[in-house]
């Protein structure tokens, strides 16, 4: 399957972004907006992996927000953003709100960082109260389970 999305822009900068996935198990649930793609993948009985792939920033970050909260309900998440070129500060809103309701529901969550994650992470310093991951296996690892659970 390939999924293409041009985004229509009267500025010369517009992009477009295509890759070419495997097709998805019919258990993955896949959303696009504006240049990223959301998926989720259940691993075990009561983990779902959300991974996302293209850029986040304020075209949809709160798209990524509301694709995550609605897999809160009955799973722990790991939010893996290893595929993500470019992640800019309204995502941190993100994480905001993944942690606040986690707090509220005792869910747990584990964050998988890409390199502009980790970028973002050290010009804002401590002022972020999320680590970000280096693999799937040390976030799972975080939340006491393996790939094997």
């Amino acid at each position: 399957m390939t999924v293409s999305q041009r985004i229509a822009s009267p500025h010369r900068w517009s992009t477009a972004a295509t890759w070419s996935v495997c097709p998805a198990p019919s258990d993955v649930v896949v959303e696009q907006w504006f240049g990223a793609e959301f998926s989720a993948l259940p691993i075990g009985s009561d983990v779902i992996q959300i991974r996302v792939r293209g850029e986040i920033d304020i075209r949809n970050a709160h798209a990524l927000r509301d694709f995550a909260a609605r897999h809160l309900e009955t799973s722990r998440i790991v939010l893996d953003l290893s595929d993500v070129d470019f992640f800019g500060a309204a995502g941190l809103r993100v994480f905001e709100h993944l942690e606040t309701r986690c707090e509220q529901g005792g869910y747990h969550w584990a964050l998988v960082g890409s390199r502009p994650v980790h970028r973002l992470f050290r010009v804002l310093g401590a002022t972020i109260p999320v680590v970000a991951h280096p693999s799937l296996d040390n976030a799972l690892a975080t939340l006491g389970l393996d790939r094997a659970s």
